[in-house]
């Protein structure tokens, strides 16, 4: 059965004030959900979009209608939301209020169970189908809200508490990053993680207005960030809206993206003996070069096509401990079956800080294949044996890169779009092929 709320990778998605986003159909899904995950009590997080108070009234008020008590942690990233649920067993599912990396305009619902999983496609059908069969209250506009920052004290001790579990409480004195917290829910949090870790922070993003997260700033934008690192020899850190994702850059400006972050981090937990089947997971948008780089190092990568939730499940059933996607998605599984770019600085800073070397001198030796990346606006999706002339062309362009480039096509999970990854060792080819495909779409779905 196709979900009509829940988006295909990462919960709920779109514009504010547009279905879901409405404050009735809020109401109604936080009954759908504490109704379906059978919760007493939840734990609630924000990011610092605006129309999150507003909605995390809303939704508040649905849960509690179901019988759920509510501990409402404010501002707070989604990875945290995720530990404090997994480590404090208090919890019996999670909501988080954020559209990620998406700009203002946009917000969203992540729902996680007791174990601080995102909940499976199953419950979410089920969630949906409590909803549809509930009459909903009356339409209305949501309420003039004004931004104010609400912070949980005890979240951020708790969670530096138990990340000290993991990478150990010994701090970083005399090692300083930059941060771009693209003005969202790791501003303030992951900022004072690192300095209860003794680093000295340089932030660059601006103080969140409620308006401005993503606006230029974080891991979709880490220019400025690289930039920043090269010009003070320093390593920088840039997250996304709800932390969950990170793209560092390294003390001469270099960025590194998801895959060499997976790298970095493979080739260290496998020296330590700590890579379970010498197995990374990795997604369709990996470069060929970085999964034959990995494989060259001796270590095995397995494939899904995208989505952290499903690296995790991969990880889970080949008994892998690492995944990633290149956006910057990295999942340490003793840690999380999520994401954290907060955590995963502060593994990366340990690593710097016992091999004694600059992260520069780490950078792997290899270079990309050429690669690019179309995102097309469509009015439906229609499965592609029904565009016309669609996969005859996707046929055309394999057979011309005879085993040296490839195409993967899909449609967003969060958004009206299709995505197109064309990779290949000519890239001309790759940009012909790409465009080629590019106007067959806007041709026949375009929006």
């Amino acid at each position: 059965m196709e979900k009509r709320i829940f988006g295909a990778t990462d919960g709920i998605r779109g514009k504010v004030g547009e279905a879901p986003l409405r404050p009735n159909i809020m109401r109604e899904l936080g009954r759908a959900i504490a109704k379906n995950t059978y919760a007493k009590k939840v734990l609630l997080g924000r990011d610092t979009r605006e129309s999150g108070m507003w909605m995390n009234a809303e939704i508040s008020d649905g849960l509690k209608a179901a019988g759920a008590d509510v501990e409402d942690f404010g501002i707070l990233p989604t990875p945290a939301v995720q530990a404090i649920i997994k480590d404090s067993g208090e919890y019996d599912a999670g909501v988080m209020l954020t559209a990620s990396h998406n700009p203002a305009t946009d917000n969203g619902i992540k729902v996680f169970g007791s174990d601080g999983d995102k909940i499976s496609d199953e419950q979410e059908l089920a969630v949906e189908a409590t909803f549809f069969e509930a009459k909903l209250e009356k339409d209305e506009d949501a309420p003039e809200v004004k931004f104010v920052k609400q912070h949980s004290e005890a979240a951020e001790k708790y969670y530096e508490q138990i990340a000290a579990s993991q990478v150990g409480d010994m701090g970083f004195e005399g090692m300083k990053i930059i941060l771009d917290a693209a003005s969202g829910a790791g501003h303030d949090f992951s900022r004072k993680v690192f300095e209860e870790f003794e680093l000295e922070v340089d932030q660059i993003d601006p103080e969140p207005n409620g308006k401005n997260i993503n606006d230029g700033y974080g891991a979709l934008y880490p220019e400025r960030m690289a930039e920043a690192a090269r010009e003070q020899g320093l390593i920088g850190v840039a997250l996304d809206g709800d932390a969950d994702r990170i793209v560092l850059a390294d003390e001469d400006g270099r960025i590194w993206d998801g895959d060499r972050i997976v790298i970095l981090l493979a080739e260290y937990l496998k020296e330590q003996g700590k890579l379970p089947a010498d197995t990374v997971v990795l997604t369709e948008y990996s470069n060929l070069a970085t999964i034959k780089y990995l494989e060259s190092e001796g270590i095995k990568v397995a494939k899904v096509v995208n989505g952290d939730r499903y690296v995790a499940q991969k990880c889970v059933e080949l008994g892998a401990g690492l995944g990633g996607e290149l956006a910057g998605h990295i999942l340490y599984l003793p840690w999380l079956r999520g994401s954290d770019g907060t955590f995963m600085a502060l593994m990366v800073m340990r690593i710097v800080q016992e091999r004694g070397k600059r992260l520069a001198d780490m950078w792997a030796d290899y270079e990309n294949v050429p690669s690019k990346q179309w995102g097309l606006f469509v009015k439906e999706k229609r499965p592609f044996e029904a565009i016309a002339g669609f996969n005859e062309a996707i046929a055309e362009a394999e057979e011309r890169f005879a085993g040296r480039g490839r195409v993967f096509v899909r449609y967003s999970g969060t958004e009206n779009k299709m995505r197109i990854l064309i990779e290949g060792e000519d890239e001309a080819l790759v940009e012909e092929i790409g465009e080629n495909l590019a106007n067959i779409v806007k041709k026949e779905i375009g929006a």
